[in-house]
């Protein structure tokens, strides 16, 4: 537990301190903190889409990933998953807005995957604590951007990461190099379109939210995957 909350409190701390000193820490360039995300994405999305075989870089979770992307916006935008998240706030202030990024920013990706899943697995908390220390200055820079606010953020972080362990531990047999590796690609393109709307009008925002079902599809997949081969 104390892992969890190392990463929790560095997001935590980090907003309101950042909050606290908006106006100090606050960035010259607002693009810097969209663009310093995207960045961060495409280099988790190829660390994990792509591997080497001999002398060629494949992507092996390119095709379920693409199609899940695809499936998983789409079912996304049936249920209307981004509008009613949104709706569960009070308003759509630009304070509620950032919460929802942070959320998105810290509580997708590679680490946030596969660090709660290593420690129910084998106990060690290594990228926990390694999440926590990158997570801090971002929390930083979320929280000079957006405000405090965006520190409550750190329950759903925690919250999210016990129950990924929990389902993790109760799956272990299950669980496979390649379904972390979907996983943390898809995460990856979620993370990247939420610093691509930090860029854009509202006109031509895409609605990253609801690329959440593409989770459960890789998901399920794999899971068939798996139990037709067992």
């Amino acid at each position: 537990m104390m892992f969890f909350l190392f990463d929790a409190g560095a997001i935590f701390f980090g907003g309101i301190i950042g909050g606290f000193f908006q106006n100090i820490l606050k960035l010259q360039s607002p693009a810097a903190l969209p663009i310093a995300i995207m960045l961060i994405s495409i280099v988790g999305l190829l660390e994990n889409i792509l591997s080497i075989s001999g002398e060629r870089i494949v992507g092996e979770s390119t095709v379920i990933v693409s199609i899940a992307l695809v499936l998983g916006y789409a079912i996304g935008e049936r249920l209307r998953l981004e509008d009613r998240i949104y709706s569960l706030s009070c308003s759509q202030s630009g304070s509620a807005t950032g919460v929802i990024d942070a959320i998105l920013f810290f509580g997708i990706g590679g680490l946030q995957i596969s660090g709660p899943i290593l420690y129910a697995l084998e106990g060690n908390g290594f990228q926990l604590i390694l999440k926590g220390l990158i997570d801090l200055p971002f929390a930083l820079m979320l929280g000079a951007t957006y405000g405090k606010r965006i520190s409550l953020s750190a329950f759903f972080v925690l919250l999210m990461q016990i129950a990924i362990a929990l389902i993790a531990y109760g799956a272990r047999h299950l669980i496979s190099a390649e379904l972390l590796a979907a996983l943390c690609s898809l995460g990856y393109l979620i993370l990247f379109f939420s610093g691509y709307n930090m860029l854009v009008p509202p006109k031509s925002k895409i609605k990253n939210v609801n690329i959440l079902p593409g989770m459960i599809l890789i998901i399920l997949y794999h899971t068939i995957k798996e139990m037709l081969i067992q």
